[in-house]
């Protein structure tokens, strides 16, 4: 006698639908495996192809390159500073605080984000994406309030080298931090439209955690560079 077994359900943000293949030898209504195989097989698309890591290896080579970038400015930094000549150090803007407290917050967002998706908490990363690409504006915000008290107090670029440097540091930085956002954002938008929600699993986790990695590192950069300035006046 054939007994009917009950469905189990999951929570709804803990699940997404993935496309059914009804060809190629996987049997009708057997869902893809994003997380298995790069070579274009399942995944975002028959046509697409991807190889696992490379996501990863990308970004520590990109943080690699970058920081050189940085450690090449504070090495010019405190050569500069030790020659006191022309060098009128400033005082930091206070918003600049306020600054390094939201760029930290954003990375422990940035973390909850990742950790979400690997638990497949599909729409608490949703939340925690942008509520990071929301504090990432803010700090930026705050950057561009600070270079506006300092122009208002008349210190300028070419003020003194400490002033220089100070300007210098800031824009950056956030040149950099706003590569940082554009990759959240594209991050943000593969987990809400729905010709990418429904795409390959692993692949998203991969591009969560190269953009966790960036972000993470830029934070890092800007404490440290916060720090340099406030020691090294």
């Amino acid at each position: 006698m054939a007994v009917a077994l009950p469905f189990v359900h999951e929570p709804a943000d803990r699940i997404e639908q993935q496309p059914l293949l009804g060809q190629g030898g996987r049997g009708p209504g057997r869902p893809v495996d994003g997380g298995r195989g790069g070579g274009g097989g399942g995944g975002d698309g028959a046509n697409e192809r991807w190889s696992p890591g490379v996501y990863r290896v990308g970004m520590w080579a990109t943080v690699a390159a970058v920081s050189t970038v940085f450690v090449t400015m504070a090495i010019a930094y405190v050569a500069r500073s030790q020659n006191p000549k022309f060098w009128n150090p400033l005082q930091l803007p206070g918003i600049l605080w306020a600054s390094t407290a939201v760029i930290l917050a954003s990375s422990a967002t940035c973390e909850a984000s990742r950790r979400a998706i690997h638990h497949g908490r599909f729409t608490a990363h949703r939340i925690w994406t942008a509520v990071t690409l929301s504090l990432g504006c803010v700090f930026l915000s705050t950057q561009l309030h600070a270079w506006a008290e300092l122009n208002a107090e008349g210190v300028f670029v070419a003020g003194n080298p400490h002033s220089f440097f100070l300007y210098f540091f800031t824009a950056v930085h956030a040149l950099h931090l706003l590569l940082g956002l554009m990759l959240l954002w594209y991050v943000f938008m593969r987990s809400v439209l729905p010709f990418w929600r429904d795409a390959n699993a692993a692949r998203r986790r991969e591009l969560a955690d190269a953009s966790a990695l960036y972000w993470h590192f830029m934070d890092g950069i800007w404490v440290g560079l916060f720090v340099l300035l406030l020691v090294r006046p």
